[in-house]
Parts: structure tokens; C-alpha cells; sequence
């Protein structure tokens, strides 16, 4: 009896084993490696020139569109209302031509916003596209729910720990390589956490493959959601002051609440400071 209760432990041990080797094996043979902890990457760039402003504007508007993730505190989005009521139809100059503003704010209480997202990252008109929430362990974007994700991550494999017990998923990029990015001037601000750069890596590949000229502003360390409101109305405010990308960053990264987060810059164009030079007359 001892000795068949112990070939059956013998056994079950030589499945267990067999198991581990071969998760061991797939982990290998996909080149990733399960991603449980977020950290900094070394350097913090401080990026150089600034947005093109005349890219931006050349059409007369400048259209934005904000997306909130699904669990945003509601205090957060009603934070930013009377900012965006505001300045909703309301005109700026640049070089003594004005410009429409036009701002479109998505919450999970609209219909599908995962599509609506889609459609403005592939709309030539749309200048900005800003989305602050959950990154999901870096599977990507959450709007309608937790598990309704636009998918973006960069083939790592990530430990969900919004769910118990826990469970790992490849962040594949389905819903970013579906997205047909045009070839004109945007600025794409994701407001989530992208510690060790995973959207910053798969974003810019289909970036390059779309031939896109778009800035990716990425976030290093998880965002407190209960200021991402003041961030957000913090990039608006300098794009409309005309900033560099200096002080675009200098002033996100001053908004610390509980901890710091680093605003990361991808600068598609390095443009000299007499390329912006205002009208006197304005």
C-alpha cells in the first residue's frame, strides 16, 4: 500500500515538474519573461524643441479629444468640466490668425469608447488624443470596464493582479495594430502608467509602420488618479501658452501627489525658437 501511495506521488511530482519546463520553455521560446514589479528607467531626458504648432493649427482648429478610463473617481472628471466648458468654442492666435478651440471629453458612460478611441487616433483632423486611467499591468487602455481593453501592450507577459488569484496574460496588440494611424501631425498622450517603456516600444513600431508623425507623451510610475485631472489641464494650458517641451514636462512632472510621476517625450520634430515667433500685433 506505502509503495503504491508512493508511485503516485512520484508521479504527480514528474507532471508537476513536466509543467513548470514547459511554461519554463514557452517563456523562453517568446523571448518575454512575466512582468510583476514597475520601475524607472535610469535616465529622465528632458526632450528639446517643441510641439508643431504649425502643424496643429494649419487647418484653424485645434481639436482635442480626452478619454477617462472606466473607474475613474467621478470628483476627478467633474474636476475638469468647467476648464473644458470654458474653453470649448473659444479662439486663440497663433501668428495673428485665429484658432477654434474644439474639446470632446469620453467617459465610460458612452457608447462604445474603446471605438470611439480608435476613431480618433485614425482621424487626420483630431490634434490631440489624450487617455488617463488604467493601463492594466501595461495590457493596455480600460474603457467600458476592466476587461474591455484596447489592446497595445508589447508581447510581454504581465501578472494581473486586479483579479484573485492572479493571473498572467501576454500584452498583445491587437486593437494597435488595427488602428490606421494618418499621415499628419498629432500628439497622443497616454496618461497611465508605462514603466519600463512597453507602450513606448509598441507604440512607436506602428507608429513607424503608419509613417505617422505623432509625440507620444508616456508616464513613468503608476498615475494617482485623483489629480490626473490637474495633468491633464496642465498639457492643455501649456499647448495653449505655445510651450517647449521643456516646460511641458517640467510642469507635469511638478504635480506630486502621494508620489512622483515622470512625464516621458517623444519628440517627433526639434524646431528652433524663431519658428514660433509670435505677431507683434498679437
Amino acid at each position: 500500500m506505502q509503495t503504491a501511495d508512493l508511485k503516485t506521488v512520484m508521479r504527480k511530482h514528474k507532471y508537476f515538474t513536466s509543467f513548470i519546463l514547459l511554461a519554463l520553455v514557452v517563456v523562453f521560446l517568446n523571448g518575454a519573461s512575466i512582468r510583476r514589479s514597475v520601475e524607472r528607467s535610469v535616465k529622465d531626458p528632458v526632450p528639446k524643441g517643441r510641439p508643431n504648432y504649425d502643424a496643429m493649427f494649419a487647418d484653424g482648429k485645434l481639436r482635442i479629444a480626452v478619454f477617462w478610463g472606466w473607474d475613474h473617481p467621478r470628483d476627478t472628471i467633474m474636476g475638469s468640466f468647467p476648464a473644458f466648458e470654458t474653453l470649448n468654442g473659444k479662439r486663440l492666435y497663433y501668428k495673428g490668425k485665429p484658432v477654434l478651440i474644439e474639446i470632446g471629453m469620453i467617459t465610460q458612460i458612452n457608447e462604445k469608447p474603446k471605438a470611439i478611441f480608435k476613431s480618433a487616433l485614425e482621424d487626420k483632423t483630431i490634434d490631440m488624443v489624450i487617455y488617463s486611467g488604467h493601463a492594466r499591468y501595461g495590457k493596455g487602455m480600460a474603457f467600458e470596464s476592466m476587461e474591455d481593453i484596447f489592446k497595445c501592450g508589447n508581447g510581454d507577459l504581465v501578472e494581473d493582479r486586479h483579479v484573485t488569484p492572479a493571473k498572467v496574460f501576454k500584452a498583445t496588440a491587437d486593437d494597435l495594430d488595427a488602428t490606421n494611424f494618418p499621415q499628419s501631425y498629432k500628439i497622443v498622450m497616454l496618461n497611465c502608467c508605462d514603466s519600463q517603456g512597453h507602450f513606448r516600444q509598441s507604440w512607436a513600431r506602428r507608429f513607424k509602420e503608419c509613417g505617422a508623425p505623432v509625440e507620444l507623451l508616456t508616464v513613468e510610475f503608476p498615475v494617482f488618479n485623483i489629480a490626473d485631472h490637474r495633468r491633464v489641464l496642465n498639457l492643455l494650458r501649456d499647448v495653449l501658452a505655445f510651450a517647449d517641451w521643456k516646460t511641458i514636462k517640467k510642469n507635469y512632472d511638478s504635480e506630486i501627489h502621494r508620489r512622483k510621476n515622470r512625464l516621458i517625450i517623444d519628440p517627433v520634430y526639434n524646431h528652433s525658437d524663431d519658428d514660433f515667433a509670435m505677431d507683434s500685433a498679437f
